[in-house]
């Protein structure tokens, strides 16, 4: 015997039952260790063979790098003169620094670099370069017809247009580029950063420096863009303010002539001199007017476009701003000399930067104030042009006509001197614009190169190794929950106890031995451990209740092949062989399984034959073992009758009787519960009733079908279980973590013979 078993009694079973009381969440926690345990075997194996097909597709992986740069965004560049108009600058807000991220990952930005570095001569950007494997020829999608992908969109109609063509396989080249770019900021700062991942680690690093380089002199095109269309747009309205100056002036001395007012003296008349006065006025209005419009439209351009206003005459010349600029530059100075010693957290270094920003709040505030001053300058300006406007045209009704052509000579001088203030305005801006042209510098720098990388940012080993074990654990937990929710058995008395109420009496290991039968296995082997189980057995029924006997027993099954013959066979047997009178039924009468253990014919006589036949009595049916003194009282070779009639017949309970007064224990092999009703009528003729458990087999829900049918009929007299069929060495861990039956079973092998 290769298995070992430990007795469980039924006092055992009673002090368990009290004993357990433990909460729902530690015995789902017992249960899951337990199932663990006992699939330890089959979870080690998923784990490893997960594992190593994982390890196997990472090394088949082909492994990637990638190089980084770095671009620090939004840097002043050094003004020679006021051109903020022209040249806006990169603001320093999340969405400007957002809108340059997308100008890195532009498309034009892409094809620029796949120019300049020729990158439709690598494979892994241009399709058609790629050698095609050796599985490619056996994909599915070879096997449809182009006509069929045409028409369902997946594959665009070849056209046979060369442009067509190339535009498709640009897009293409550009789309496969961009899917390796990464572009990303830097939170709480102007650092912008470029991850571009390729095959070959030193293509990636070319890329990530080209692609900022590209960036940088693309800034700087678009600079030189705007500066040279400034200047062009200001030469051309320098062209015709000039032609128009001169003819403004031309104008007026072709009229002085004609009219012979070569020169206006003070005897002109009142009229006229007054009229000479407003005319000199008015030019002066319109001069200050055009002034105080150009200094106040260059401030409210600059302030739109965020440019430096301090450039700004009327700012430069406010003492108060350079009184606050003067403070600013030395507590500057200050705080850096300080910066290195205290550090930027220092409370002095703190309050010094507290007073940098007052000042410049000091300055703003200041500037707001003349930009105030400088729009009321235009509005004063403006009414008074309008004013002096208005004195003229009543000063020109009032004049005669003699004097017409010196008022029209006077409007001729206003609008020659007017064209030629506006042409000297726009030739200032004009020569600002075109000194600059040239000197235009990129508000971008790179400040960290990419290099080339070292090892392969894909795959990364020691991530893939670790989801590997996360995800094989989690697939060997997933396949032992799976195996045991396709098991439905039961494997302890723990188990039986908490489902279904009721004590185990015995536990009976499963034979592993071959060549003889379990019955004779008992006797030849009394101090096995099969034989050690169905003694505890026969102990747990005399000992359940002391003061009357129990004499018959019944044992029964909820489904066919459980072992309840076997068992009914074993405990007859040793209970015989202890020297007590024992006698065994055979009430299983469609499908008896006693006299074909015992190799007994069918044509014996027996339980039928006695119900049937009135003249037989007890000893013309019954026969003894003469191995164990036991007596057998088989199913009869009478032809068919219902077993339910005849175990309710009066007859039967007459025949019982004699048996309780004739011997000391009555065993009844009867039918599955579950398959027929014959157990539900034999079970209110005896003492007891044990019900058999195929261990590890038997669906709960067909033990608890079963055992609802035998109280359903009345009290129920079923005292306990028997597990059957116990694979001991499993058995035994699971029962490690349960209540230590069968705990270190090896360790009881002391305690039987073989």
């Amino acid at each position: 015997m290769s298995s070992d078993s430990y007795a469980y009694s039924y006092e055992a079973a009673l002090r368990e039952s009290d004993v357990m009381q433990g909460g729902a969440d530690e015995d789902a926690v017992k249960n899951i260790l337990q199932s663990l345990w006992l699939r330890r075997r089959l979870l080690a194996i998923v784990v490893l063979t997960v594992l190593v097909i994982s390890t196997l597709l990472v090394y088949q992986l082909t492994p990637r790098y990638t190089a980084t740069t770095q671009i620090l965004i939004g840097i002043k560049a050094q003004k020679v003169v006021n051109i903020q108009e022209v040249v806006s600058e990169i603001s320093q807000d999340d969405k400007a620094l957002l809108s340059e991220i997308e100008v890195l990952k532009s498309r034009e930005l892409a094809h620029k670099v796949i120019n300049s570095l020729h990158l439709e001569q690598y494979s892994e950007f241009n399709p058609e370069l790629k050698r095609p494997g050796f599985l490619d020829q056996y994909k599915p999608s070879n096997w449809i017809p182009d006509s069929w992908k045409q028409a369902s969109g997946s594959e665009a109609f070849d056209t046979g247009n060369e442009e067509d063509a190339a535009n498709k396989k640009r897009t293409a080249l550009i789309d496969a580029f961009l899917s390796k770019l990464t572009v990303t900021p830097i939170r709480g700062s102007q650092v912008i950063t470029v991850a571009y991942e390729s095959l070959d680690p030193k293509l990636a690093a070319r890329i990530a420096n080209a692609i900022a380089d590209k960036y940088i002199v693309g800034q700087l095109e678009a600079k030189f863009e705007a500066t040279k269309k400034a200047t062009d747009w200001l030469n051309d309205q320098l062209a015709d303010l000039k032609q128009k100056v001169e003819d403004s002036e031309f104008a007026v001395e072709q009229y002085r002539k004609e009219h012979n007012l070569i020169e206006v003296g003070k005897d002109l008349g009142v009229n006229q001199q007054q009229l000479n006065d407003i005319n000199g006025q008015l030019i002066a209005a319109r001069t200050l007017r055009a002034e105080a419009e150009a200094k106040y439209q260059q401030v409210e351009t600059i302030a739109r476009s965020g440019g430096d206003i301090d450039s700004v005459v009327d700012v430069l010349n406010s003492p108060l701003i350079s009184s606050l600029r003067t403070q600013e530059a030395e507590i500057e100075r200050k705080y850096s000399e300080m910066l290195v010693e205290y550090g930027p957290r220092h409370p002095k270094m703190v309050q010094m930067h507290a007073e940098i920003e007052d000042i410049k709040k000091k300055m703003r505030a200041d500037l707001s104030k003349i930009t105030a001053t400088l729009r009321n300058a235009m509005d004063l300006a403006r009414a008074r042009e309008r004013a002096l406007e208005g004195s003229l045209r009543q000063l020109t009704g009032m004049t005669s006509r003699d004097n017409h052509e010196l008022v029209q000579l006077r409007t001729l001088e206003r609008e020659s001197a007017a064209n030629r203030a506006m042409f000297e305005t726009f030739l200032g801006r004009f020569k600002e614009t075109s000194s600059t042209q040239g000197i235009e510098q990129a508000e971008a720098r790179v400040i960290s190169k990419a290099e080339v990388p070292l090892g392969p940012s894909f795959p990364d080993t020691n991530k893939f190794r670790l989801l590997s074990v996360v995800i094989s654990l989690l697939i060997g937990l997933i396949v032992v929950v799976v195996v045991e929710m396709l098991n439905p058995g039961v494997r302890s008395p723990e188990q039986i106890q908490q489902l279904f109420n009721l004590p185990t009496l015995g536990l009976i290991p499963l034979l592993q031995e071959e060549g003889e039968s379990i019955q004779d296995y008992l006797i030849t082997k009394p101090q096995s451990a099969l034989a050690e189980a169905i003694n505890t057995l026969r102990i747990s029924l005399s000992l359940l209740n002391p003061d009357d006997d129990v004499k018959t027993v019944l044992i029964t099954s909820s489904v066919p092949s459980e072992g309840k013959s076997t068992l009914s066979a074993m405990l007859a047997r040793y209970s015989a062989k202890s020297g007590q009178k024992v006698v065994l039924i055979e009430t299983d009468l469609r499908k008896p399984a006693i006299g074909k253990a015992f190799g007994y014919e069918k044509g014996q006589l027996g339980l039928t034959d006695l119900m049937s036949n009135h003249d037989l009595t007890l000893e013309d049916v019954l026969i003894e073992d003469a191995a164990t003194g036991l007596m057998f009282l088989l199913r009869g070779k009478a032809g068919y009758i219902n077993p339910v009639d005849l175990f309710a017949s009066k007859r039967m309970r007459n025949i019982i009787k004699q048996l309780r007064e004739r011997f000391d224990l009555v065993i009844m092999d009867s039918a599955p519960v579950m398959a027929v009703p014959d157990s539900r009528v034999l079970s209110h003729l005896v003492d007891k009733t044990l019900f058999v458990i195929n261990w590890d087999s038997t669906p709960k829900k067909v033990i608890s079908s079963a055992l609802h049918l035998l109280e359903r009929d009345g009290k129920s007299n079923v005292v306990g279980s028997v597990i059957q069929k116990i694979n001991m060495r499993q058995y035994g861990r699971y029962g490690y973590y349960d209540s230590g039956h069968y705990y270190h079973y090896g360790r009881y092998n002391n305690y039987y013979h073989h």
